[in-house]
């Protein structure tokens, strides 16, 4: 290996960076004899860490004057010196992580010590955005060593938690004031065909709804058509069933949908209902984040809002033994509690009650809330094709997080019995 001469700052006219980048093919070289897979798992690991690095270096290079602006544009021209074929997108994502790197040092120290990833960095700057102009150091303590979707979700409830009722008002009539329907056509794309279509803009509490509805209407028909014991050229595509269901709403012909699972879940603090109305926090509504009070009215008034009673109501939200699957109560409880699935955030209408402790494993797992979490179906299947299991841990600045591990045997499901004709 070549030595570099410090003076020079190279060898034998070989500049510093020439001689990094034969290095940096050596290195390629030797990766690529180790074989594919281990090839990929360094490869994304030292993707990340570089990563980690050059926006580090761009934020030394930024500075931070404690303007926002000027620190992001200052960050994309550093960015800009590189090779070309970036889309601006990717630029401009880059200068903000960057921004945020340059005004807030500790995240740059959890950056470099591998406890955060962009995504995590994109989640807390979406924090210093909409409170104070920095990130809080309570946040910093929760999210330090999470996952980025961990991290985002911890980052959602933070602010959620502490929206003002006011805002979440502001915000409600001017998305009602902007309210529209428009048509709009999809180009052609490969094998696609062109398409028209229609889009309903407005209160994003409205079109989360909205959007429930339409999944429950298309969950009820691939259930009433047969569900999984279809075969499998006579299964309809998800979009193809939104589209059905939402046809059937406009045209008054939908099936009967809904079932036993809430839709819509609003949660809003006792005190907030008859506390002083300059410092009353706004109703959250799961999945999409505060809400109007006049919503919160509309929707009580309507009969679509469910209370989750916990006490003497005669609704058992443990079960024990006594039967396999979550009721609607113990459905509901899970939404509020996880908000949505645990490993990727998957909307909670999308997902399952998982047990833990399978019911069908030597362990015998309980119906119980502390033996339930939300997965999506992806995430479900993963797990349980994986052989892993949840378990949930602290998060170093408090609160409890979910990750997976390696289940036991006595964690497993035992296996179906072979269907015989």
């Amino acid at each position: 290996m070549k030595v570099l001469d410090e003076a020079s700052g190279g060898t034998g006219g070989v500049t510093a960076g020439e001689e990094l980048v034969f290095r940096f093919d050596a290195l390629l070289a030797d990766m690529a004899r180790i074989g594919d897979r281990v090839f990929v798992t360094l490869a994304a690991r030292f993707e990340q860490r570089l990563e980690t690095e050059r926006l580090v270096a761009v934020a030394r290079l930024a500075g931070a004057d404690g303007d926002t602006r000027s620190q992001r544009r200052r960050a994309r021209a550093h960015l800009s010196g590189g090779p070309s074929g970036r889309s601006q997108r990717s630029l401009n994502r880059d200068a903000r992580r960057a921004a945020a790197l340059a005004a807030n040092p500790r995240l740059g120290a959890q950056a470099l010590q591998g406890a955060l990833t962009g995504d995590g960095i994109d989640a807390l700057s979406r924090a210093a955005d909409e409170t104070t102009g920095e990130i809080p150091a309570d946040l910093l303590d929760r999210t330090g060593g999470l996952e980025p979707d961990q991290s985002a979700r911890l980052v959602e409830q933070y602010l959620n938690e502490r929206a003002p009722a006011a805002d979440a008002n502001a915000r409600y009539e001017a998305q009602m004031a902007a309210r529209r329907v428009r048509r709009y056509t999809v180009p052609a794309c490969g094998s696609d065909p062109g398409l028209a279509g229609l889009g309903v803009e407005g209160p994003d509490a409205i079109i989360d709804q909205l959007w429930a509805l339409l999944n429950s209407d298309a969950d009820a028909a691939y259930q009433t058509a047969g569900g999984r014991d279809r075969a499998a050229d006579q299964h309809v595509p998800l979009d193809h069933r939104r589209f059905d269901a939402a046809l059937g709403r406009l045209r008054g012909t939908r099936g009967t949908g809904g079932g036993s699972r809430p839709c819509v879940v609003i949660t809003i603090g006792v005190g907030d209902l008859t506390g002083d109305a300059a410092n009353r926090r706004a109703a959250t509504q799961i999945g999409c984040g505060p809400i109007s009070d006049q919503l919160v009215a509309e929707l009580a008034a309507s009969g679509d809002l469910a209370a989750m009673v916990v006490g003497l109501d005669g609704r058992p939200l443990w079960l024990g033994r006594a039967d396999r699957h979550a009721t609607a109560a113990q459905y509901l409880a899970l939404a509020v509690r996880d908000r949505g699935c645990v490993l990727c955030g998957a909307a909670f209408q999308r997902c399952h009650a998982h047990h833990v402790i399978p019911w069908h494993a030597p362990a015998k797992g309980r119906t119980d809330l502390d033996n339930l979490a939300l997965l999506c179906g992806g995430c479900h299947r993963r797990i349980h094709d994986g052989r892993e299991t949840l378990v949930r841990r602290p998060s170093p600045g408090g609160g409890m997080v979910w990750s997976t591990r390696p289940a036991t045997e006595a964690e497993l499901p035992s296996p179906r019995p072979i269907q015989r004709e």
